[in-house]
């Protein structure tokens, strides 16, 4: 972009200038005049230029220079109109509503959109939107036009045995041709043709390159080698690539599938019309003998099939439709296991990647995935409350939680939902109130060992541990216990807590409260060891 000075009394003005190839007839230079003499009969004064040159005027991508206009547009313009040539250099958009939004985004702005070698002024007048909206129309019409004509030409000179775009691949050469098909010359790598009545043709190059191509068909054919054991091959010897870039998976496998090392010359797989690449229907791919064979016809079908074992298979979003149709047909519903198991279809993970999910997925063919959110008996959906107030009931009836309670509990919806709901177990613990430290957790599995073998007993005598609600004792609750029974007895000792059935067990207080002399201090007795055990063969000899 060029900016120059403004002067007083004149408008300024930014000038877009387009080119789509070197042979248009409104060239860069002729725009440029042209938009000048536009320019001094109207008082407009050139401050910027913005130029797009071998740009396609089809759609906004590649014309960076329209986009840098647009931007400065949005921003803090240095100038108030923009001077195109016709409404064709501003673009010729399929969708004529595109090139309308872009002059709407600058008339907004307050930039002006002039075209200059139009019959019409730009001034929002209905005469000048009707013809300027035409002429959006012809200039997309025209692209549409020319392209199909472009497609059938090249498709035509294909059949007649001529090269269409595109460089020579290793071992060959391409090779220009006048009218009669007498050779002229070599073109060298980025080299053109001179006269657009020549042709161009491939034919065999060096010896040296012809011998890396048979090499490669038969290391992988005959040697049974990989892409990329062929490429580290070829790097290791320093066989040079015609790019000058190291030999790779997809450089081996482009020799590995062109089919012109036969003397086939394929054309037309894809239409490129409009910016757009579709697949061609079979009928139009163009497929001629162009020269003679580098490579036998039998290695390169040994090497196409040898490489086809041992290359994922690309399924097209087609034929995964295809698939997923087929399936649900034939089992009436569908699932990652079912796809997994399905002989015609990738991993789930691929179709997975492909949608965006699986559901995604399975809504494309019309199969509704049931939902995962679970209900209770009476086929109301289980809520996070729901969910916490089960797990709060099975740790008040068996005095402790696991995965393997929930899964028994009659009641529950099973593990699963709760990791689904809340990401894992012990996250679903601690929100329903009992603690996940490594303390507790070792708790609950003792609790777990003595319940299995005690059975119904000991899962009874788990709930000593906690209140009336479920929730586990505080340390004052078990403090407040030992005094009681001190009051009632006059002592403590670790016979006299486990005879207590409704309170949890000596072992229970020591790991809750420190020991049971720390937990006999808490409690107001206070005494040394040897005063306690005194104390207790005193009360063995009054019992005997």
């Amino acid at each position: 972009m060029q900016i120059v000075p403004v002067r007083s009394k004149l408008i300024p003005a930014a000038q877009y200038i387009r080119m789509s190839t070197e042979h248009q007839r409104y060239s860069l230079d002729n725009q440029r005049a042209a938009i000048a003499v536009y320019a001094a009969e109207r008082g407009f004064e050139i401050v910027a230029t913005y130029e797009d040159s071998g740009k396609s005027g089809l759609t906004l991508r590649g014309r960076n220079a329209l986009k840098r206009l647009l931007g400065d547009v949005l921003g803090k313009p240095q100038f108030r109109a923009i001077l195109v040539l016709d409404v064709g250099r501003w673009g010729r958009f399929q969708d004529t509503d595109q090139s309308a939004h872009y002059e709407y985004m600058c008339r907004e702005a307050g930039v002006q959109v002039r075209y200059c070698n139009e019959q019409f002024e730009n001034d929002g007048g209905p005469v000048a939107s009707i013809l300027k909206h035409m002429k959006r129309v012809m200039a997309a019409e025209y692209s549409r036009e020319l392209s199909v004509k472009v497609s059938r030409a090249q498709r035509q000179q294909a059949r007649l045995g001529f090269k269409q775009g595109g460089s020579a691949p290793l071992g060959l050469r391409r090779q220009v041709v006048d009218r009669a098909g007498k050779a002229r010359m070599i073109l060298a790598p980025g080299e053109r043709k001179a006269l657009v009545c020549d042709k161009v043709v491939y034919v065999r190059g060096p010896a040296g390159e012809v011998a890396t191509v048979r090499r490669i068909f038969r290391m992988m054919a005959e040697k049974r080698m990989r892409l990329g054991e062929i490429a580290d091959y070829l790097n290791v010897r320093r066989v040079a690539h015609l790019s000058g870039r190291p030999w790779s998976h997809n450089s081996v496998r482009h020799v590995l599938t062109n089919q012109l090392y036969i003397g086939q010359y394929v054309f037309g797989r894809r239409y490129n019309n409009l910016g757009d690449r579709v697949p061609s229907s079979p009928s139009d791919v163009v497929q001629v003998e162009m020269l003679e064979p580098i490579v036998p016809v039998e290695l390169f079908e040994a090497a196409s099939r040898r490489l086809g074992a041992t290359t994922r298979v690309y399924y097209s979003d087609e034929q995964l439709s295809e698939g997923l149709s087929r399936l649900l047909e034939e089992s009436g519903f569908l699932s990652s296991h079912a796809i997994r198991a399905c002989s015609y279809l990738p991993a789930p993970e691929v179709i997975a990647r492909r949608y965006g999910g699986l559901e995604a997925a399975f809504n494309s063919v019309g199969f509704q995935m049931p939902s995962r959110r679970k209900a209770d008996a009476m086929g109301r959906v289980y809520t996070d409350e729901d969910l916490l107030g089960i797990l709060r009931r099975i740790h008040f009836e068996r005095g402790f939680l696991s995965g393997a309670a929930i899964d028994e509990d009659t009641l529950a919806p099973g593990r699963r939902l709760y990791v689904r709901r809340f990401g894992s177990l012990i996250e679903a613990f601690g929100l329903a109130g009992f603690e996940t430290t490594p303390r507790a957790q070792w708790d609950a599995a003792a609790l777990r060992r003595r319940a299995s073998q005690d059975g119904e007993t000991r899962s009874r005598r788990a709930t000593k541990h906690l209140t009336k609600s479920g929730m586990p004792l505080s340390d004052l609750e078990l403090v407040a216990f030992l005094r009681r029974l001190l009051a009632a007895h006059g002592y403590l000792s670790k016979k006299l807590i486990d005879s207590v059935p409704s309170m949890p067990s000596s072992n229970y207080i020591a790991r809750r409260l420190g020991g049971l002399r720390a937990a006999y201090a808490a409690a107001g007795y206070v005494s040394s060891q040897s005063a306690i055990m005194v104390d207790a063969h005193q009360r063995v000899g009054r019992q005997a």
